[in-house]
C-alpha cells in the first residue's frame, strides 16, 4: 500500500512532502505527475522524525522536488507515482505563483541532513522489530551488534552473559535491553546521534513497518 502526500508547494518551485510503499522498506524514486506528465521527481529518503513518531516505518520518506515544468497557479489534482512499484496516489496541492528561478548559493546546498537521534529512536523502538531481529540473529549475535550500536563496542563478558540470560528467560524484552542501552551515561558521553537505516554501521535488517 502506498502512503502520503504532498504537504506544500512553495514560491521557489519545490514540493515538500512525503512517500512509501508500506511492502517495501526501501527509499522511492518518486515522480509528481500532472495528468500523466512528470513534472517534479525526488528520492524519497529524507529521515522525518514526525514521521518516526507516527509509526511510518522508519521514517526515511520525506522528499523535496523542485518542478521541471511550469504550473499554473491554482488548485491542482496531482498523483504521487512510484515508478518501481508502478503505482501512484492522488493528491491535490494549491499551486503559488512561481517565479522564475534565481541562482542558488552553494552554502544552501549544502545544509546537513537531519539524522537519526538517541531520543527519537528511544521514543519509537517499534520501528526496529526488535523481537524479530534477535530472533533472526540469536540472542547472543542480538546483544553483540546493539552493543556496537548504541555503544561502538563489543559487550563485556559478564554484561553479555547477564544481558542474554535476561532476555531468554523473559526478564527483560529485546526493546527493554535497547532502551537500557539508550539510556546509558555511557551512550549519553557519546553524543546523541546514531547510524540511520542508510548507514553501514546500521546493524539491523530494515524491517516493513505497517
Amino acid at each position: 500500500m502506498i502512503e502520503g502526500t504532498v504537504e506544500a508547494l512553495g514560491a521557489d518551485g519545490v514540493f515538500r512532502g512525503w512517500v512509501r510503499d508500506t511492502r517495501d522498506p526501501l527509499p522511492a524514486l518518486v515522480e509528481i505527475r500532472l495528468r500523466g506528465q512528470v513534472v517534479a521527481r525526488a528520492l524519497a529518503a529524507a529521515f522525518r522524525p514526525d514521521l518516526l513518531r507516527g509509526g511510518h516505518g522508519h521514517g526515511h520518506y520525506g522528499f523535496l522536488a523542485r518542478a521541471c515544468v511550469a504550473l499554473a497557479p491554482g488548485m491542482a489534482r496531482l498523483e504521487l507515482f512510484l515508478p518501481r512499484h508502478d503505482q501512484g496516489i492522488p493528491v491535490r496541492v494549491t499551486v503559488p505563483v512561481i517565479p522564475a528561478p534565481v541562482p542558488v548559493a552553494v552554502e544552501a546546498l549544502l545544509r546537513p541532513e537531519p539524522a537519526w537521534t538517541v531520543a527519537a529512536l528511544a521514543a519509537s523502538l517499534s520501528c526496529l522489530d526488535l523481537a524479530g531481529q534477535r530472533a533472526r540473529m540469536g540472542t547472543a549475535r542480538f546483544v553483540d551488534v546493539s552493543f556496537q550500536y548504541v555503544l561502538r563496542r563489543w559487550p563485556l563478558e559478564e554484561e553479555a552473559f547477564v544481558f542474554v540470560r535476561a532476555i531468554e528467560q523473559g526478564d527483560m524484552t529485546p526493546d527493554g535491553f535497547l532502551a537500557e542501552l539508550l539510556g546509558s551515561r555511557e551512550r549519553a558521553d557519546l553524543g546523541p546521534g546514531l547510524a540511520s537505516p542508510w548507514d553501514a554501521n546500521f546493524p539491523y535488517a530494515i524491517p516493513l513497518g505497517e
